[in-house]
């Protein structure tokens, strides 16, 4: 009997052990993708205010007809070495070939001409479309000067439909953002802001428009750190913030002092960058030096001088 009640103990002991095992594993399991969902929403998000970033500046920066070229500038340089590339041995195989036509008879030579005329004439038109392409492509690398901008001109129906982009994404990054934990107040921040911007436009207030633009990156250095720990990206948002707060006060108060100190703030923070980084010293210290050069044209006193300066600064800073 005693046999019997150890072998029925036994056999519920064995059954506990293996409901705790199976229990512990699905909580593991549940854990495990938990934090990878944790993790992709993060990523999700951090894409999300990449292209806020991205956006806003380019909407300040049109509200003056500035030009902020990412890496264009390098594509130019691959498509002309290419084409130098292949015009050179266009160039050898054409030598070749006439070398060889030499040796031919005068009417072979007068059926080759026939021939190379017809196939040029039935690739001219096979190609029209890709040298139209090519050709819109390299109109936009055309160097601008900042001197000879009027600042005046807004083109308010290319800003407004840039907006309108902003305007259809952010619900999808709202909830993303309420996903992530982050407060109502700092959303409803954005949206306010982005409300003005648009209240702004309608009435073509170039002043607010730009405050209200500004308003709304604001928060792209909160809603940074409030998804990760990356110190470099908080860095680089801060000391974009901080220039663009610079870019603002010559845009609408000329108020020069507090330039100057916005433009002092964020070398702070560009040191932060520089301290922690070892990959790429000299390049972040090139750009540092940029960033003293603007502090240095702050004290001109010039808006245009400044604004050259400026372009260059978010240049460097939208390519690191």
């Amino acid at each position: 009997m005693k046999k019997e009640i150890g072998k029925y103990i036994a056999f519920i002991l064995g059954i506990v052990c293996i409901i705790l095992a199976i229990t512990l594993i699905c909580i593991r399991i549940s854990s495990v993708n938990a934090q990878t969902s944790d993790k992709n929403l993060k990523e999700k998000i951090s894409e999300e205010i990449s292209y806020l970033d991205s956006n806003i500046i380019e909407l300040m920066n049109k509200m003056n007809n500035i030009t902020v070229i990412k890496y264009k500038v390098y594509n130019k340089k691959i498509n002309e070495s290419e084409e130098n590339k292949s015009s050179s041995e266009s160039s050898n195989k054409q030598s070749q070939e006439s070398s060889q036509s030499q040796s031919d008879s005068s009417s072979q030579n007068s059926e080759d001409n026939s021939s190379s005329q017809d196939s040029q004439s039935k690739n001219q038109g096979n190609n029209s479309s890709e040298n139209k392409a090519s050709s819109e492509t390299l109109s936009e690398l055309v160097p601008s000067s900042i001197l000879n901008v009027n600042y005046d001109e807004v083109d308010w129906e290319n800003i407004s439909f840039l907006i309108e982009k902003i305007y259809s994404t952010w619900p999808v990054i709202n909830l993303d953002l309420q996903k992530q934990g982050i407060s109502n107040e700092l959303i409803n921040t954005f949206s306010l802001s982005m409300d003005g911007v648009i209240q702004s436009l309608k009435n073509k207030d170039k002043k607010n428009t730009l405050i209200n633009l500004f308003n709304m990156y604001i928060n792209i250095p909160k809603y940074s750190a409030s998804i990760n720990d990356d110190m470099e990206k908080q860095n680089i948002y801060n000391t974009k913030l901080n220039i663009l707060n610079a870019y603002i006060l010559v845009s609408t108060d000329n108020n020069w002092n507090n330039v100057i100190t916005s433009v002092s703030t964020a070398k702070n923070y560009f040191s932060n960058i520089i301290a922690s980084n070892n990959n790429q010293k000299e390049d972040l210290q090139k750009k540092y030096v940029i960033l003293e050069d603007l502090e240095r044209i702050a004290q001109i006193n010039d808006k245009q001088i400044f604004f050259m300066g400026y372009k260059n600064v978010m240049q460097e800073l939208e390519n690191i």
